[in-house]
């Protein structure tokens, strides 16, 4: 299979390439390679072994399903990519009456488990006219649980559901060879 780059990388693109040598035969978890791309910016920027027969359809789905919320389109930045990653995974306070009430909200977090495993961390969300899509490497901190959100590097891009369509479409493509 020749690598295939979904979408445009100095916008929003997603890498997806089966590795024949990482899989034991045709019938495996079908093994390789999934990067985002988003203003340029790689996600992860180092090679992962990704489960693409579980990635790509989880994935699929999360495209298909992106959270409209204007207030939150329209916040600045730092305080969107924070907002959306503190409804993720939101902290154990007060307000809680034990640690087993955290619900987690996973309606604007569009990391496969493989880019998240290693600290990268992208959210959408849309106004619904237009798809804001959001990336940054998080450090982990292990004493809290957590991730640093101090001094971020977010990388950001603006696309349209035409757009987003065009790669779900070839996503749908790519299912085929999982």
């Amino acid at each position: 299979m020749v690598a295939m780059i979904i979408g445009n990388p100095y916008q929003f693109s997603i890498f997806v390439k089966i590795i024949k040598e990482w899989n034991i035969d045709e019938s495996s978890f079908h093994n390789g390679v999934l990067i985002f791309c988003v203003d340029g910016e790689l996600f992860p920027q180092q090679v992962l072994t990704a489960t693409l027969s579980y990635e790509v359809p989880s994935l699929k789905e999360k495209l298909m399903d992106i959270a409209i919320d204007t207030k939150l389109f329209e916040m600045e930045k730092e305080n969107a990519f924070i907002d959306m990653y503190n409804t993720t995974f939101p902290k154990w306070g007060p307000d809680w009456d034990n640690e087993g009430d955290i619900n987690n909200d996973y309606r604007y977090f569009l990391s496969p488990t493989v880019l998240s495993d290693f600290g990268c961390q992208v959210y959408a969300v849309s106004n619904g006219k237009q798809i804001r899509v959001m990336a940054a490497k998080l450090e982990y901190i292990i004493e809290g649980s957590t991730h640093a959100l101090n001094g971020l590097e977010i990388s950001e891009t603006f696309i349209t559901y035409d757009y987003l369509n065009k790669i779900i479409q070839e996503l749908d493509i790519e299912l085929l060879k999982c």
